[in-house]
């Protein structure tokens, strides 16, 4: 890639590499593209989305112009030296203009290569809409590929009409029928014109083909008004068939809407009845609400009565409690004393005194016996 210190920025900031030439040069002085005025002015001459073939390499600014401000969906730059195409494709590159493919021409064998991942392939390019060739293409080995083009395609063609062979490429051009439509100095733009008799020959294969479609819109109208008066008998054929079936539906839906209403005035009575019923039940529930709010208060007089000797079962029952706890606490006194004695029994009772007392007791009674 050339370094960014290289690289020429126009107004739009669309940046080029800097090469040694006079297109390169008025670039640098007007910050803007070669031939912009001409640009602007030739602009009508390009349709929208057009494919562009730009001949001569040296015009990438022209390029980068129809890609940016006129919408082509392709444009093709050419370049024998594969320096000066790397150069190209680095520009188009850089400001990021994928619809701008540059290729290695072979002008007479009509072969056209491009370099993808470092290998030349093969180009299939779109037709072109239009063409730029600057002199130096025309004088170059270019006019036979350029004739087939304007055989095959008919592209609007823009050209430098100051070089050196310029009278044999505007022999050429009338011949293939092209005429000046717009010119800036040496820059022309060409475009293909049907020949007069060629223009009647047409004139008269469409009015031809236009006698025919009104011969045929004729015979369609006709049969469109007989297919219509039948279906227009079938059409009431139906509708009176609809209206019958109409008839017998409406009959049924007024009997159908008797029934309903019996029904419904049936509902009403049973939705009354219902009241009643619930009315009757609501007045049992609020009389058994009374007596229970009686009962309740018969109830609550009774425990007011009752309130004084509960109270005093209440302190006679604390009372109580209070002299068993009192009991608990000597039984346990009485209980701790009888452990104490017993143990001091037991120790006294295995003393050797007591056991000698128990032998000479036990000797005593044998001597009795």
């Amino acid at each position: 890639m050339t370094k960014n210190k290289a690289l020429l920025k126009l107004s739009d900031n669309v940046k080029l590499n800097r090469t040694s030439n006079a297109i390169t040069a008025e670039m640098v002085q007007t910050k803007d593209y070669y031939q912009k005025a001409v640009l602007e002015e030739f602009a009508a001459f390009i349709p929208e989305k057009a494919v562009i073939y730009e001949l001569d390499s040296r015009f990438v600014s022209h390029a980068i112009y129809f890609s940016k401000y006129r919408d082509a969906s392709k444009v093709y730059l050419f370049e024998m030296n594969q320096t000066r195409l790397r150069e190209t494709r680095n520009d188009a590159t850089r400001n990021k203009f994928p619809q701008i493919e540059c290729l290695r021409p072979d002008w007479a064998r009509n072969r056209f290569v491009r370099v993808e991942k470092g290998k030349s392939v093969q180009a299939e390019m779109v037709a072109p809409h239009v063409i730029h060739v600057t002199a130096r293409m025309l004088e170059a080995d270019v006019l036979e590929w350029l004739t087939k083009q304007m055989e095959d395609v008919r592209p609007v063609l823009w050209l430098e009409t100051d070089g050196a062979n310029f009278a044999e490429v505007a022999t050429i051009l009338e011949k293939m029928n092209y005429q000046m439509r717009q010119q800036d100095g040496n820059n022309a733009v060409y475009t293909f014109q049907e020949a007069a008799e060629e223009d009647h020959e047409l004139e008269e294969k469409i009015l031809e083909r236009l006698d025919t479609y009104k011969r045929q819109i004729d015979r369609m109208k006709q049969e469109y008004e007989e297919e219509l008066a039948l279906i227009q008998a079938k059409y009431d054929e139906k509708a009176l068939v609809l209206e019958e079936k109409y008839r017998a539906i409406e009959e049924t839906w007024v009997e159908q809407g008797k029934k309903q209403a019996e029904t419904v005035k049936q509902h009403q009575r049973d939705v009354n009845e219902a009241k009643q019923l619930v009315q009757h039940i609501s007045d049992a529930l609020n009389a058994e609400r009374a007596v229970n709010n009686d009962l309740n208060k018969h109830i609550f007089s009774l425990l007011e009565d009752e309130k004084p000797v509960l109270i005093t079962m209440k302190k006679r029952d604390a009372q109580q409690v209070k002299e068993i706890n009192n009991l608990k606490k000597e039984n346990a006194t009485l209980t701790r004393k009888l452990s104490q004695m017993t143990e001091k029994y037991t120790r006294l009772n295995s003393t050797k005194v007591i056991r000698m007392m128990r032998k000479y007791w036990k000797l005593k009674n044998k001597a009795k016996d």
